[in-house]
């Protein structure tokens, strides 16, 4: 059985930081990072500390490449400052940045409106659908996102692993069936055949991920929003 002692070690919050975060969005790989280096610093008695991305994902349990995504993006929303390799948390709360509000559905740019309403009819045989939903087995499903892959560049493989963490973390359980895999990779096949521009698709993908957001809407209004500037 478990039995914390505070004096066994413990770290020093204030009762206003606390307060603070509660109201903050905050994903759930930040949350396990930003404590992470709690632990490293506060826990040590220490405002910053040289931690590396190796001792934070022995930590958390996450895989290095994902804990250094999160660093970037809690230093992009400046809950926690870099000076050379040292990290620290940055207290003054008033300089944190609030996560980009999602898209509502009614407001979706164009281009995601269209590539809903054709969504399968524009799909290789191979994307699962909702007439094989119930028949279809674990094995086929796996299958089908192997093969759907491939029809992505390589260089997206590793983006859209994150998509799908992302997309877990949302989940109470923490994980993603196979099926919500195969809708989530269908969705993203769909709008970058419809966006016509790897380079510009890659990007959407990349923002959406560096701020923990799996919604297809959000991917397709960050293309929208980017075509817009080029535009002006």
């Amino acid at each position: 059985m478990a039995n914390p002692q505070r004096e066994d070690g413990h770290v020093d919050i204030a009762n206003e930081i606390i307060e603070a975060l509660m109201k903050i969005q905050i994903n759930g790989y930040e949350n396990r990072v930003l404590w992470a280096i709690f632990r490293k610093t506060y826990g040590w008695h220490k405002k910053e500390d040289w931690i590396t991305n190796t001792q934070i994902a022995e930590m958390t349990g996450i895989a290095e490449s994902h804990v250094s995504r999160t660093i970037k993006m809690l230093i992009d929303r400046n809950l926690v400052t870099k000076n050379g390799k040292k990290l620290s948390f940055q207290k003054d709360y008033e300089k944190w940045k609030e996560l980009p509000k999602m898209v509502s559905p009614k407001k979706l740019p164009e281009l995601v409106k269209e590539n809903t309403k054709i969504g399968k009819k524009k799909l290789p045989d191979l994307v699962y659908t909702k007439e094989t939903k119930e028949t279809i087995t674990k094995e086929i499903i796996s299958s089908q996102i192997k093969n759907l892959l491939t029809l992505f560049p390589k260089t997206l493989t590793e983006e859209i692993q994150v998509y799908w963490d992302n997309a877990a973390n949302k989940n109470k359980i923490g994980i993603i069936t196979e099926g919500r895999k195969l809708t989530l990779l269908t969705e993203l096949y769909n709008l970058m055949k419809r966006t016509n521009d790897n380079d510009l698709f890659n990007f959407a993908l990349e923002t959406a991920n560096r701020y923990g957001v799996a919604n297809i809407g959000y991917v397709g209004a960050v293309i929208k929003n980017k075509i817009t500037e080029v535009k002006d």
